[in-house]
């Protein structure tokens, strides 16, 4: 149950990149009972695929520590796809230092959570970069 502070989302659609699946699961769960419809991506590569063959992803939550294309390449690529180059990309990461957050926005994030996430927290940044 949503608390009153919270915004709530309608079928709007968020992709998760993440290889930690029951990490991705878990916070998949929260997000899904405020309303959200979840993607999921275990890899930088899957994540790619995922907003290139769906246009209706209107947000990306993307791990930054992933084996092989980790989620600061992960994003840069994301941005030169047209259709992605004003989607949210939030850094999701327990890599939370004011370096890793400069690190993010060159990447071309628009925000950073840090792990463990307040989902609370999560929430209203989504709203502020989905409205």
């Amino acid at each position: 149950m949503a608390h009153p502070a919270e915004p709530r989302f309608t079928g709007e659609k968020i992709l998760i990149v993440d290889d930690d699946r029951r990490g991705a699961f878990a916070l998949g769960s929260a997000l899904s009972a405020r309303g959200l419809t979840i993607v999921q991506a275990a890899s930088g590569t899957d994540g790619l695929r995922a907003v290139e063959h769906d246009p209706t992803i209107r947000a990306v939550l993307m791990d930054v520590a992933m084996p092989g294309l980790d989620g600061y390449a992960t994003a840069a690529r994301m941005r030169e796809l047209d259709h992605v180059a004003a989607t949210p990309i939030i850094a999701v990461t327990f890599e939370a230092t004011a370096a890793d957050q400069a690190k993010a926005r060159a990447a071309g994030m628009d925000a950073h959570v840090p792990k463990p996430v307040d989902v609370t927290r999560l929430l209203r940044v989504l709203a502020e970069l989905m409205d």
